[in-house]
């Protein structure tokens, strides 16, 4: 369909006098020049972003600095707060049996499957053939670690 819209127009361009085409070739220079001109005078209308004449609302401003006071003072209550469990956490001595569960990442109580599926997966991802041979040395050493947590885990059971 467009071809033939082409074609048709084309035909039509041959078929004017060279006048006439002159004609209509300025008429659509003339346009694509006013709507030049045109979108310049609305460039220059709008207001550029590092302009000094917008103004601001100064209630905003105040409701913005009222809103990054109570973000402030409310960030202060939670450092304080964060400080005292930091300190509280410190000065309790922990349980030796939570603190020997929490080192193979698990809960204090947890179920003989779930200890027996976390020692599998320590297994698998600690055992020395699945690493490369510059790194076999340190995986042999934490599955060592693993599994001596993991037998005092069953040892306590």
């Amino acid at each position: 369909m467009r071809a033939l819209l082409i074609a048709a127009a084309l035909g039509w361009v041959m078929s004017l006098p060279w006048i006439t085409l002159f004609s209509y070739l300025v008429l659509i220079v003339i346009a694509i020049a006013a709507l030049w001109l045109i979108s310049v005078a609305i460039e220059r209308r709008a207001i550029p972003p590092w302009s000094s004449t917008r103004t601001i609302d100064p209630h905003y401003v105040t409701a913005l600095e009222c809103m990054v006071a109570e973000a402030e003072a409310e960030m202060e209550t939670l450092r304080a707060e964060l400080q005292r469990c930091r300190w509280a956490s410190a000065a309790a001595e922990p349980d030796p049996k939570t603190a020997l569960y929490r080192r193979v990442g698990l809960a204090d109580g947890a179920p003989e499957w779930l200890i027996s599926a976390a020692r599998r997966a320590y297994r698998v991802a600690l055992h020395p053939d699945k690493h490369p041979a510059h790194r076999k040395q340190e995986a042999e050493r934490r599955l060592k670690i693993a599994e001596g947590v993991f037998d005092q885990i069953a040892a306590r059971s």
